[in-house]
């Protein structure tokens, strides 16, 4: 997840995005044994995902992962994030 972070501070989106997937990849073949924390770690990276694909302006997949990240953790946060990918999808030509 770090690694992610890095590559997207850096303006490496694509690397971003693979480091992303890759996290959730991994917690995905445990999806019925997750704990809090790994919740919480996999609707970040759905989260951070969301992110690099909207400054992509991906705003389609970019809208999926922010309601994934919403569904695992509801949080203020995630809400907000994917009420910002919509607005943006919806002015953006």
């Amino acid at each position: 997840m770090e690694r992610g972070i890095q590559y997207y501070e850096w303006d490496m989106i694509e690397k971003a995005v693979l480091e992303f997937k890759f996290v959730i990849h991994n917690l995905s073949s445990q999806t019925e044994k997750l704990d809090y924390s790994q919740i919480r770690l996999k609707s970040r990276a759905h989260h951070n995902l969301a992110v690099a694909y909207a400054k992509k302006s991906w705003y389609d997949d970019a809208i999926l992962e922010a309601r994934e990240a919403f569904e695992l953790f509801p949080s203020d946060d995630n809400r907000k994030v994917l009420e910002l990918i919509q607005k943006k999808a919806d002015t953006d030509p």
